[in-house]
């Protein structure tokens, strides 16, 4: 049974450690996503002021070349941290799925486990009350049998006293007839 309960806490402690990294993991895929909506409303940004200016300021058109080149290297690389950032999320959602259904199903295991062992303590327990059923049974049994061989004691201790008044009554009673008889001759 200590082994069962020791088994259990491992597997809390090795729920708690999943968790925990599960929880790691969604922070930093939610830090990713922050990042990332921070990037492309940069990038969103930068692409309207690089067209304002370009409309504006029409006599700087080779300054705003350049700028669109920037920008579009920004967006290239904005594309690939994109790429890189979405396939960092889908092997953390398959790590998060696979510790899920790992967990799931230790707790599975686990669980059978405890109701293995609690079946077995149950059927010791009804066979020791069974065991306690039948002790006090017999004591009750062995209490009447006792009762029954005082009552006969006393009973025959009651005989032998009987028995010695008669015995004494009969000497008394022999003593008197001798008297009345010495006393008639």
């Amino acid at each position: 049974m200590w082994g069962c309960i020791i088994k259990f806490y491992h597997m809390i402690s090795a729920l708690v450690k999943f968790h925990a990294e599960a929880q790691s993991l969604k922070e930093e895929l939610e830090k990713a996503n922050s990042r990332l909506l921070s990037m492309e409303e940069e990038h969103k940004r930068d692409k309207h002021n690089s067209e304002m200016n370009s409309n504006a300021l029409g006599n700087e058109l080779s300054h705003a070349l350049v700028q669109q080149a920037t920008d579009e290297a920004a967006t290239k690389q904005l594309k690939l941290e994109l790429g890189a950032h979405k396939a960092h999320i889908d092997m953390l959602s398959s790590r998060l799925e696979q510790v899920t259904a790992d967990v799931h199903s230790q707790y599975k295991n686990e669980i059978q486990d405890l109701r293995d062992v609690i079946a077995v303590e149950q059927e010791e327990k009804k066979d020791m009350q069974r065991k306690l059923q039948n002790t006090e049974n017999e004591l009750r049994m062995m209490r009447m049998k006792q009762a029954e061989q005082q009552r006969d004691s006393i009973s025959v201790q009651h005989v032998e006293t009987l028995k010695q008044k008669v015995m004494k009554l009969r000497k008394e009673n022999e003593s008197l007839k001798r008297r009345l008889a010495s006393s008639e001759a």
